[in-house]
């Protein structure tokens, strides 16, 4: 069950708009830990692709700091 305050930081989605078939996105998902617990998630720039596609207030509202945290986690990686 996704309720209650367990799953409050958690953003469960079962359609995404504007990418592919869903093989190919799980194949781009990558793992994250959390509590323990190993969670396949999309890669933020996916994440972006949908909001984009989607276009809604929320998502255009949304966008500005979503590339900003893409931007830092690009230049987090070129500096490894």
């Amino acid at each position: 069950m996704f309720a209650g305050p367990a799953v409050a930081l958690f953003n469960v989605v079962v359609t995404m708009h504007g990418l592919g078939p869903f093989v190919k996105e799980a194949a781009r998902a990558v793992t994250v830990v959390l509590d323990g617990v190993r969670v396949k998630v999309l890669p933020l720039e996916r994440i972006i692709v949908s909001k984009k596609a989607i276009n809604r207030p929320k998502d255009r509202a949304i966008l500005p700091v979503l590339e900003d945290a893409a931007k830092a986690i690009r230049a987090r990686r070129r500096k490894r």
